[in-house]
């Protein structure tokens, strides 16, 4: 008895990886010739235009970023120094 459904457990075990096995070729299949009908019917890509080089910023530019961010410094250290 015990020999049997060792044997029958071998045998769902058998067929059952079978059928995974071709599953996933068919799905292997199914996937490629999907992506080739896709590349075949699916519009060129389209190039992006050439971004132009940013402009190097001029010194006034920079001198009143310098000038914010340490205003932003200050607020920050006069809001932190409050709370204790």
């Amino acid at each position: 008895m015990e020999q049997h459904l060792f044997a029958e457990g071998l045998n769902l075990l058998m067929l059952g990886m079978g059928f995974v096995m071709v599953f996933l070729v068919f799905l292997i299949f199914a996937t490629t010739m999907l992506s080739q009908a896709v590349a075949r019917f699916a519009p060129p890509p389209v190039i992006p235009k050439p971004k132009r080089t940013p402009q190097p910023a001029s010194a006034q530019t920079n001198e009143q970023l310098v000038a914010v961010m340490a205003a932003a410094i200050h607020h920050k250290k006069i809001t932190q120094s409050s709370r204790y």
